[in-house]
C-alpha cells in the first residue's frame, strides 16, 4: 500500500472527521529507546474538537499505565488508509486528550504519482486565466504545491480567486509549452493574518 504525506490542516481534519466515528478502534503504539514498538491495546475514539487542535480517546487503566506521556503517540487507522504521529495534551480520568497532528500518512488514490513542493522551494508555473463575466485575460506566475502527469495545485491570491472564470479554460505552462487544462477545485491554503494575506490552493487538471 502507498502513502503520501499531507501537512494540509484543512485535509488532516476532514480526513480524522471522516474516518473517527464515537466508538472507533485505533491501533495505538509508541517507539521504545531501542527502536523497537510497543503496541498497546486497542484505544476507542470518543471525539474531535476540531477548532482547539484536539481529540479525545477512551482509556482503560492497562493502557493508562502503559503510555509514556513524554514520548510521541502513534496511531493507525482502522481501514489503514492514514497513519499519523502526535503528541498528549491532556490526561484526565478515562480520557486522553492528544494534539490534531501537523501531518498525516495518507493512502496514495490518485492513479499518477504526484511530486510535492513547499512555497520555499519556488516551483513556478505560467498560467493565463480568464476573467470572470469578460472575454479578457490575465497572465500569473504562481507557485506549485504539487503536480503529476494528470494535473496540478497552485497558490493563488484571494483576488484572483474573486475574479477568474472557474468555468472556462486555463493555459498552464511547467517547462516549455502551454496546455490547455480546466480548474478542478479551490480551497483556502492560508487564512488571512498579520503576516499574511489569505491564500488558496487551486487544483488543475491538464
Amino acid at each position: 500500500m502507498e502513502y503520501r504525506l499531507s501537512k494540509n490542516k484543512t485535509e488532516i481534519v476532514k480526513t480524522l472527521a471522516d474516518n473517527l466515528t464515537a466508538g472507533c478502534s485505533l491501533t495505538v503504539w509508541q517507539k521504545q529507546s531501542d527502536g523497537s514498538r510497543s503496541f498497546l491495546q486497542e484505544m476507542t475514539f470518543e471525539t474531535l474538537y476540531a477548532d482547539e487542535g484536539v481529540f479525545t480517546l477512551h482509556e482503560n487503566q492497562k493502557n493508562f499505565n502503559s503510555l509514556d506521556p513524554k514520548k510521541e503517540v502513534y496511531f493507525l487507522l482502522a481501514g489503514h488508509n492514514c497513519t499519523f504521529k502526535t503528541k498528549m495534551a491532556i490526561d484526565q480520568k478515562e480520557f486522553l486528550t492528544l494534539q490534531i497532528p501537523r501531518s498525516v500518512r495518507l493512502q496514495e488514490l490518485r492513479v499518477h504519482e504526484r511530486k510535492y513542493f513547499q512555497l520555499e522551494d519556488k516551483k513556478l508555473a505560467e498560467v493565463i486565466f480568464v476573467i470572470k463575466n469578460s472575454d479578457n485575460k490575465i497572465s500569473l506566475t504562481c507557485p506549485v504545491l504539487n503536480f503529476s502527469e494528470s494535473g496540478v495545485c497552485i497558490v493563488v491570491s484571494k483576488e484572483t480567486i474573486s475574479n477568474i472564470d472557474f468555468t472556462a479554460d486555463v493555459l498552464l505552462k511547467m517547462s516549455n509549452n502551454f496546455q490547455k487544462a480546466v480548474i478542478l477545485n479551490a480551497r483556502i491554503f492560508i487564512k488571512k493574518n498579520l503576516n499574511n494575506d489569505e491564500l488558496y490552493a487551486l487544483g488543475i487538471k491538464l
